[in-house]
């Protein structure tokens, strides 16, 4: 029996940094995030497509269940910073449809009942004389995780019983079909399950919720499922070595959202091979399959399934590789949550830089259209309208990394770099306002004003990024002051006051950066600060390579460095490098990586 009430179990996290909520973001990141949130989110919603599947069962797409869920999760990160009353209305329209379809078992997808995953449990038991076709196969599971997520994080900030209750249901479901002695999760649905053990992370947050055991020990049966099918095996692969490429195919999508459910069974169990596992995926993927613009590369190849999957180093080539959306925003969010557990910088950095550059040149300008890929070197980008997975995942990257533009750690104001944004002190820091004034990452200044409206002593940390930049100087009132480095923050202890002012001055450096590939060769690509740079090419771009390898960020000279408008030529050539999220338009496509003789 569950309890009437339930206690989030949050006591048993350690969450080392804490967000602190902002009320508005300025420059490029409010130009990016609010093409969003005026714009896509909006064609979404008023599309029907969110809801339809549920309330007229079978979908019309095998996964157009898990629009929900993402669309949830972003929307309501959206609506803290804005208080917007309108999305509100249509996240509360959207949850009680929702909760309204859910069937008397528990079961809330949008497949019809021959075809569900209580129907079929394994893909094995799908036969071809079946005398019908069935509506959707393989990706009912995938929805639940979704459905989970969107509605837990709606909970978070609507408090609701009826909401947990229907997650509860939806879980009970799924432990009574996949629960020890049950079917084998990893044979529902493509690539070992991988996609369907993405569920890890949502039965852990109803955990979290619930603090009921049963949900703990079914997170770890998913664990032990995934161990015993030899394709997956993805803690085994990492912390015997192995490779990313190897389990559920190398999906990486979801390979980094399994990811994401060990960080949680860490958190809340503390059994280092879960976080051990987590650290050396990360690295490996951060390593061998990230690209200069922050995005982890996939290709197809014979040793894997599709273009989704994540290659081998050796055969990188910037022309047949690619970078899907939902990666981008799965690997920020795997970023981001490290960060929180940690506070290191370091995983802060990879998610800026994934933002600024790959997910930023997924989106088009009109707000509503994405890429659901992009490769490094295409002479077209491919934006459609259409509601595909990556076009709903990308805007909860944008919206968490929103989300934690400032945050408290061991008592400490800290600012999670220099992008502008004004948000409100928490008591601990004298209550009142902090708001940072810069172009970054542009410009060469930030401007952080404190407005407490009481003096307070603390210690106040930012984060500058290890990505070719350099603080100058750190001014406090006009005086420079001396500051401590942790863990790529900058920090400084004082009593603040109303108005005090601290002037951050920093360059943004060139720099090459050396990839090997496909047959030994070599290519080179270019960085302004955390900017990746790109040609904007065509299909009538003459190819170019260059003879040597050394000192190539000397070939570098820059042209103009207006506001945004930053541009960079190649020496000896005509070659015009500019941000590569502003070089793929509707008639140019970008040339991020040149081969290197």
């Amino acid at each position: 029996m569950h309890a009437t009430k339930t206690v989030r179990v949050l006591a048993m996290i350690e969450n080392n940094w804490q967000p602190i909520l902002i009320r508005k973001e300025s420059g490029l990141l409010e130009e990016r995030v609010s093409l969003w949130r005026n714009h896509r989110l909006w064609h979404i919603a008023e599309s029907g497509y969110l809801i339809d599947g549920f309330e007229q069962r079978p979908g019309v797409h095998a996964w157009q269940g898990e629009h929900l869920g993402k669309w949830l999760h972003a929307a309501v990160l959206a609506w803290r910073v804005t208080g917007d009353e309108r999305i509100q209305q249509e996240m509360v329209s959207n949850v009680e449809r929702l909760l309204a379809t859910q069937l008397p078992d528990g079961y809330l997808g949008t497949y019809d009942s021959e075809s569900t995953f209580v129907a079929i449990p394994e893909r094995g038991l799908v036969q071809d004389d079946v005398g019908k076709t069935l509506h959707n196969v393989g990706w009912d599971v995938w929805t639940h995780r979704y459905n989970l997520y969107g509605l837990l994080t709606y909970e978070q900030y609507f408090p609701d019983e009826r909401i947990v209750d229907a997650c509860r249901k939806m879980a009970d479901l799924l432990i009574s079909v996949y629960g020890e002695g049950g079917s084998d999760i990893t044979r529902y649905g493509t690539r070992e399950g991988i996609s369907s053990t993405t569920l890890l992370e949502s039965i852990m947050m109803l955990y979290e919720r619930t603090g009921e055991k049963a949900y703990l020990e079914f997170a770890e049966h998913i664990v032990a499922s995934i161990e015993n099918n030899p394709a997956h095996r993805l803690m085994g692969a990492m912390l015997d070595g192995g490779s990313v490429v190897h389990p559920g195919n190398g999906k990486g999508y979801q390979l980094m959202a399994n990811l994401l459910g060990l960080l949680r069974l860490f958190r809340c169990t503390k059994d280092e091979r879960y976080m051990n596992t987590v650290l050396k995926g990360w690295m490996q993927i951060l390593e061998k399959h990230v690209l200069v613009t922050g995005g982890p590369w996939t290709c197809k190849m014979e040793y894997n399934a599709n273009r989704e999957c994540f290659a081998y180093t050796e055969d990188f080539d910037p022309e047949e590789i690619f970078v899907e959306g939902c990666c981008d925003a799965t690997w920020m969010q795997l970023n981001i949550h490290l960060f929180e557990l940690t506070g290191s910088a370091r995983y802060m950095d990879e998610a800026e830089k994934t933002l600024l550059n790959s997910l930023y040149g997924h989106q088009h300008d009109d707000g509503i259209q994405w890429c659901y890929f992009t490769t490094p070197n295409q002479s077209a980008m491919e934006f459609s309208p259409r509601l595909h997975c990556c076009g709903s995942s990308m805007p909860r990257g944008m919206e968490m990394f929103s989300a934690h533009l400032v945050g408290e750690i061991d008592g400490a104001l800290s600012i999670n770099g220099l992008f502008p944004f004004t948000a409100e002190l928490p008591d601990q820091f004298g209550a009142g306002s902090v708001t940072i004034e810069s172009d970054y990452p542009f410009g060469s200044s930030a401007i952080i004003t404190l407005h407490p409206l009481e003096a307070k002593a603390f210690r106040l940390e930012f984060r500058m990024p290890a990505l070719s930049v350099t603080v100058e100087s750190v001014l406090v009132n006009g005086n420079e002051v001396k500051v401590e480095t942790r863990d790529g923050f900058y920090r400084i202890d004082r009593v603040w006051e109303q108005g005090d002012v601290i002037d951050v001055r920093y360059t943004c450096h060139p720099a090459a950066h050396i990839q090997k590939g496909e047959g030994d060769r070599k290519w080179v690509a270019f960085t302004h600060g955390p900017l990746a740079l790109a040609q904007v090419i065509s299909e009538d771009t003459l190819p170019i390579s260059f003879d040597r390898d050394k000192s190539l960020a000397s070939m570098l000279s820059l042209v103009a460095a207006d506001g945004q408008n930053i541009r960079y030529r190649i020496e000896g050539t005509n070659i015009d490098l500019v941000p590569y999220f502003r070089a793929g338009t509707d008639t140019s496509g970008t040339r991020t990586y040149f081969p290197v003789n």
